[in-house]
């Protein structure tokens, strides 16, 4: 995935910045927990980013957590590393531009 550009509204300037950071913290826990195949975190993990993200603006990020949730809750160790895959990639890539909307 290349860098890409997210446009948010310029009224979540100052909490944007804590949301992804907590993403960050995210990833290492659900790598953690997939090291354990402690599928339950990892769903609780998913179900949780997958309800804030589009909030904020994320809303490919809230698709990925949704998948990452499914997926663990059927216990898909592969389709489960390939969207945690996902997730880092979405987080270490994502631009975001402030804007201003009416």
């Amino acid at each position: 995935m290349e860098p890409f550009i997210v446009e948010i509204d310029d009224d979540l300037e100052d909490i944007v910045p804590g949301f992804l950071e907590n993403r960050k913290n995210d990833v290492v826990e659900l790598q953690a927990f997939y090291e354990k195949k402690d599928y339950k975190e990892i769903e609780r993990i998913g179900h949780k980013v997958s309800g804030s993200s589009g909030g904020y603006g994320f809303h490919l990020l809230g698709k990925i957590a949704k998948d990452i949730e499914l997926n663990a809750a059927e216990e898909n160790e592969e389709k489960v590393s390939t969207l945690i895959s996902d997730f880092i990639d979405y987080i270490d890539k994502v631009e975001v531009k402030f804007i201003k909307v009416d």
